[in-house]
């Protein structure tokens, strides 16, 4: 019964290692990361959560070259927040848009970050435009969308410093 016990207690262990959120933080000053992720990332506004959805997808993942069909491919839940955000202030990656959409995880395992519905963010994401495979086959084209993580700059933005979006409203200039 000690060895059953000690068995799941390392298999919980070693699982929720594996799953962790894991960021390579950036070097250099303040300013110098600022604007690095300025440049890395394809969307920077501050804007208002007016909504928020859970959107669940279902992929077919092929797991073995062998045996039965039915047994060589898993499916493969995910879920996600969709959050709808009211641009206040464009940096970035917005022409037109008065409203924008922003996927993120639900877990922060996964690096998902969640926001509060009603709250100001300054945010910053990445366009995803394919669906890579596993198996390294050619990625498929999708839509493309917005998402952020835990590793992309942002925060509320009553905790924003002002240099931040002084130094965001001078890089919107120069791009």
């Amino acid at each position: 019964m000690k060895s059953a016990l000690l068995i799941a207690l390392l298999l919980f262990v070693h699982s929720s290692v594996a799953l962790a959120c894991s960021c390579v933080s950036g070097s250099g000053s303040e300013k110098q990361q600022i604007a690095t992720a300025y440049q890395r990332d394809a969307l920077v506004f501050v804007g208002r959560v007016v909504a928020v959805e859970t959107v669940v997808t279902t992929d077919t993942l092929q797991v073995s070259d062998t045996g039965p069909l039915a047994e060589r491919t898993q499916l493969v839940r995910q879920e996600s927040f969709r959050y709808t955000f009211a641009v206040s202030r464009k940096y970035k990656g917005l022409t037109t848009e008065d409203t924008v959409r922003v996927s993120s995880a639900m877990q922060s395992a996964s690096c998902g970050r969640e926001f509060r519905v009603g709250s100001a963010y300054l945010l910053y994401g990445f366009q995803i435009s394919e669906k890579a495979s596993p198996y390294g086959s050619p990625a498929t084209s999708i839509t493309p969308y917005f998402a952020t993580s835990l590793c992309n700059r942002g925060q509320e933005l009553k905790d924003v410093k002002r240099a931040e979006l002084k130094q965001l409203k001078k890089l919107a200039k120069v791009g």
